[in-house]
């Protein structure tokens, strides 16, 4: 993977084989973990989530972009990494339509965060062992997200992952939570390493009205 820079934001991103900015690709956002939250990217460059995900690259077809969050967590960085994600959705080779949202354990705070802030920018969504505000769940909207947790996770609560889902089907959106009873807090092999997943991910395009930070804070309706 390549690591770059936007706007002082490191992140790694991989390509598909014959890639060429001369077509359209699906975009995959990807969340890291706490077990990457150091200054350096030496872990995330080395991180097990990424290793599944980047096995199905070629044969899915898929851009994967994966962000480094150094400390903190990603409600932190929220801002420049939806700035970050913004310029790279508008990218030439990017199909807008075919954006997806996944992370796991901090990044599953991440990705039901960034869902609710931005759910238009999103065919659907795919939190691992996270959680969130549950008032957030409305702005979700219609956005299809895929839950998981282990029911012997230790570290994050399997109840924020169902709070958050009931919270967005009582909204009226499309939140299915997924149990792992056998596994605790990893289940990125579980998740990440089932091709299945990846069928209901990328089996989703994105029709809903695109909207774009102006720069300002401010939306532009594109």
């Amino acid at each position: 993977m390549e690591e770059k820079n936007f706007e002082g934001l490191t992140y790694l991103v991989s390509y598909p084989e014959g890639f060429s900015e001369e077509k359209k690709y699906p975009l995959l956002v990807f969340l890291h973990g706490v077990g990457a939250r150091i200054p350096s990217t030496t872990k995330l460059h080395k991180y097990p989530s990424l290793h599944y995900i980047t096995a199905r690259q070629n044969e899915r077809g898929f851009v994967l972009i994966a962000p480094h969050c150094p400390a903190g967590n990603w409600m932190e960085y929220m801002a420049p990494l939806i700035r970050f994600v913004d310029h790279f959705r508008n990218l030439s080779f990017v199909d807008q339509k075919r954006v997806y949202l996944t992370g796991n354990s901090m990044g599953g705070y991440g990705t039901w965060a960034l869902a609710g802030l931005r759910q238009k920018w999103f065919a659907s969504a795919m939190p691992l062992c996270g959680g969130g505000t549950p008032g957030l769940a409305k702005e979700i909207g219609n956005l299809p997200i895929r839950a998981f947790h282990g029911l012997s996770d230790q570290r994050v609560d399997p109840i924020e992952s169902l709070q958050m889902a009931k919270a967005v089907n009582v909204c009226g959106g499309h939140a299915e939570l997924i149990l792992l009873p056998s596994l605790p807090h990893n289940i990125w092999r579980a998740v990440y390493d089932n091709d299945e997943n990846y069928d209901w991910l990328f089996s989703f395009t994105n029709e809903r009205e695109s909207v774009s930070d102006n720069g300002n804070g401010e939306s532009i309706i594109k």
